[in-house]
């Protein structure tokens, strides 16, 4: 079995304050090397609150990227996007430069070769923040995707992939979407999944047994291992 570090927490808000912790001792490692940090969030209703925490911290701001993990093929204004939670959440962080996903083309697959670019600017990234779905599905890697085995093929030279999500039910209604590959959050200096509830802590554990077709977060641990870290609250 796979094993990496599962941090738990007495409360959300102490799991919310560790992963701002964490995404901020990051970025005062990236200044102390006099360069510019790089971070990608993942979006959902879970993390928000972590991420208000961490734009609340004595940063230099004017020296920090933020890109997206995936988002729904949606304009910003609509809901469901989660660029918009994400400047939001960093509404207090003056100077930070978020970098979003949608682009204004007809198909995510039509904005890969020009978001590419974007990212191959911005990797390595020195902290990733994943999510979990209730199918173990992290990023838009849903498990029912045909375009799954592009998106976690380690050989990859793509940054970002267009995805069909159409046969995935906990996509809907958001059936295209746009997200990293797994070449570019492996390669990531730290990883931090951020799980709540009983279920989806069984839905992690079960994950380390399956094959990465079925549970798509056992990738990210397998080609990342201790620079992968759970961080858990009920």
């Amino acid at each position: 079995m796979t094993t990496f570090p599962f941090l738990s927490f007495p409360s959300r808000p102490a799991a919310e304050e560790a992963l701002a912790a964490a995404l901020e001792a990051g970025v005062r490692d990236a200044h102390a090397e006099g360069r510019r940090a790089r971070i990608a969030l993942s979006g959902g209703s879970s993390p928000e609150p972590a991420y208000r925490a961490f734009a609340a911290k004595d940063l230099d701001w004017s020296r920090v990227d933020i890109a997206l993990v995936d988002d729904r093929w949606v304009d910003v204004d609509q809901a469901g996007s989660n660029q918009a939670m994400i400047q939001r959440a960093f509404a207090s962080a003056t100077g930070v430069t978020i970098f979003g996903m949608k682009l204004p083309t007809s198909s995510p697959k039509l904005a890969e070769a020009e978001l590419d670019g974007v990212y191959r600017a911005l990797r390595p990234f020195d902290a990733i923040v994943l999510g979990m779905g209730p199918d173990a599905h992290t990023a838009s890697w849903f498990p029912a995707s045909p375009d799954l085995a592009a998106c976690l093929d380690r050989q990859s030279p793509a940054t970002v992939l267009g995805v069909d999500a159409s046969l995935a039910p906990v996509a809907a209604p958001y059936l295209e979407r746009m997200t990293v590959t797994l070449p570019v959050v492996s390669e990531a200096q730290q990883i931090l999944i951020l799980v709540f509830g009983a279920d989806k802590k069984q839905v992690l554990q079960q994950a380390l047994d399956a094959p990465v077709t079925n549970a798509p977060i056992k990738a990210v641990i397998d080609a990342t291992g201790a620079r992968c870290v759970a961080l858990w609250a009920e």
